[in-house]
């Protein structure tokens, strides 16, 4: 049986389409199996191709992105849908509803007036780390062995042994640690979060007695969007944060896209500051920026909540309020309910967590420490 990874290009752009298609045929492992120039047709050759993997533009005529997504996602559940979008306020709402109706990530468009070489190098580097997950699931779904039907898992709470070596050793199950009420929540979140954000945040409901910040992996223009549906989704005060936007009880600051977000004691008011330093862990904002500012300048005790993600943004920001504050306890998104488990796994295999829970367990929990 083949192994590779067979994509189908769905773009309205011709120019798109070709930078596109020449990416995906230059990958090792990745095979271009169709095209199509909107979402009707794209249907069409998906029940005669079977792709893996669908990567579809946002904005298109006769069927969108965002119908053509639901279909492909009620009429072909195992195939995956990575967007396609360009940078605009419009296309940003609509990909938030896409991410939301179940497309794995999204990626934007680079501007292809600066070039097909600017722009097909812009895509590849997007694209690469994603077309590497899903090629990951892709084999574990070819080689993994029926599971018998179960009741549906129980919350577990976990506790990981530091790994010894560089070697991660299995994680030892352990009752639940008395960890004490949190001055502070802090949320890290990548590829999947803004679909773990939104029910993390439900089910901690509104009337939260902490403030709230997280940083979202995600480009400027998208984090506004995001803000406003997950605040539409959770009955929680949810704002994209501002320059000196001060840390209120209850409500949530979210990391504006291309900023990088770091805590502040401004004349003894707690706030937010912006800054547009260089990338850390390849992102601008990074997790590791916001958690080690606190570990420096905060001085009640801390929440840090790391959830789906690439990469390892985060870990280091945990370890630092762990060192810095005592009252740092660590809440990490388990295996199996991440879209991507790198970010977790990164803290757990650092022997940094707390406790580590399915996604629909993590809301109610915060709610119970934060009572």
């Amino acid at each position: 049986m083949s192994m590779s990874l067979k994509v189908m290009v769905v773009d309205d752009s011709l120019t798109y389409r070709s930078i596109l298609k020449r990416l995906v045929e230059n990958l090792a492992g990745v095979e271009l199996i169709a095209t199509a120039s909107n979402g009707k047709i794209a249907l069409a050759k998906i029940a005669e191709c079977q792709p893996d993997l669908v990567l579809l533009d946002v904005t298109m005529p006769e069927m969108d992105g965002l119908t053509a997504l639901k279909r492909i996602r009620a009429e072909f559940p195992g195939v995956q849908v990575v967007m396609v979008s360009g940078l605009s306020r419009d296309n940003a709402d609509i990909v938030m509803q896409c991410l939301s109706s179940g497309a794995m990530e999204f990626v934007t468009k680079p501007i292809a007036s600066q070039g097909m070489a600017s722009a097909s190098a812009a895509l590849r580097k997007e694209l690469l780390p994603i077309l590497n997950i899903v090629v990951a699931k892709l084999l574990v779904r070819r080689n993994k062995q029926p599971i018998p039907a179960s009741r549906p898992r129980p919350a577990q709470i976990t506790k990981p042994t530091r790994p010894a070596s560089g070697t991660a050793q299995p994680v030892a199950r352990a009752p639940a640690r008395a960890l004490r009420k949190p001055d502070l929540l802090l949320i890290g979140s990548s590829t999947g979060g803004p679909v773990a954000l939104a029910q993390v945040l439900k089910g901690m409901g509104p009337g939260m007695r902490v403030p709230i910040l997280i940083v979202q992996h995600m480009p400027p223009v998208f984090t506004a969007s995001l803000a406003a549906q997950l605040e539409r989704s959770s009955g929680t005060s949810v704002k994209e944060a501002e320059e000196g936007d001060e840390l209120v009880p209850g409500n949530v600051l979210l990391a504006p896209g291309g900023r990088h977000m770091t805590f502040e004691n401004t004349a003894g008011k707690p706030v937010v500051a912006l800054n547009d330093s260089p990338r850390v862990n390849g992102c601008r904002p990074a997790v590791d920026v916001l958690f080690g500012s606190v570990a420096e300048r905060f001085p009640g005790r801390v929440l840090s909540l790391v959830l789906t993600g690439m990469g390892q943004d985060g870990a280091n920001g945990v370890e630092a309020l762990k060192r810095q504050n005592g009252g740092c306890a660590c809440i990490v998104q388990d295996e199996a309910s991440c879209v991507v488990y790198g970010m977790p796994r990164a803290v757990n295999e650092r022997g940094l967590a707390d406790e580590v829970l399915p996604l629909e367990a993590i809301g109610d929990r915060i709610r119970q420490l934060c009572a």
